[in-house]
């Protein structure tokens, strides 16, 4: 596999766990899922995004890279994530006022500086409906709360992020739904998509 660190990214609800477990067993690679079941901010963040959102972007961002160094010590050589750091920028973005984000970037960029960093970020891109039926099912207490327009803010900032070159590759796929033929489909434009390998930086697959 060219690729050693491939991290899938995508909206709340899109499925990127699903995704990785069937990656990480075709590849025979270790894989790591994001650790949020224990925060203790992302319940209140929901309830009061106001006054607890920096609060919640700064312990996403100390759980993050606490995992993603554990990771490295860790040296597998194949490796494959439900999520990436630079993710932290794209919620923040939308989340903190202009002010604390833009102190916050100037933290982020000291602190990314040290960990390694992805090969491939594979980005699900799907409808607001989609995500918030995928939502409603796995029927996590504090998502249910979740309103569109936030889901829809979300979107527009993945597209936009992921648009822009990065230092690594990037792979954006759309599709309007996500069910079990989807993911097959998706998967398998994967593979051949590692397989092909291209050069260029940012590559882009509509089913």
């Amino acid at each position: 596999m060219p690729f050693n660190f491939i991290c899938i990214e995508g909206n709340i609800g899109v499925g990127k766990t699903t995704l990785v477990k069937k990656l990480a067993k075709h590849y025979k690679a270790a894989s790591f899922f994001e650790e949020f079941n224990e925060n203790l901010w992302l319940p209140l963040f929901y309830q009061n995004p106001k006054d607890t959102a920096l609060a919640l972007e700064l312990s996403f961002l100390t759980d993050r890279c606490k995992q993603l160094l554990y990771i490295e010590k860790e040296n597998n050589p194949k490796i494959i994530s439900d999520y990436c750091l630079d993710k932290c920028l794209l919620f923040t973005e939308a989340n903190l006022s202009k002010e604390d984000y833009s102190t916050y970037e100037r933290l982020f960029d000291r602190i990314s500086a040290t960990i390694k960093k992805p090969d491939l970020v594979i980005v699900l891109h799907t409808s607001v409906e989609t995500l918030s039926d995928n939502i409603e099912k796995r029927n996590r207490s504090y998502e249910q709360s979740i309103q569109s327009s936030y889901l829809q803010k979300l979107n527009e900032r993945y597209v936009s992020f992921f648009a822009k070159e990065k230092e690594y590759s990037i792979l954006n796929i759309f599709t309007e739904t996500i069910n079990e033929k989807v993911y097959e489909d998706i998967f398998h434009e994967i593979v051949s998509f590692i397989q092909k390998n291209p050069h260029q930086k940012i590559n882009t697959i509509k089913l």
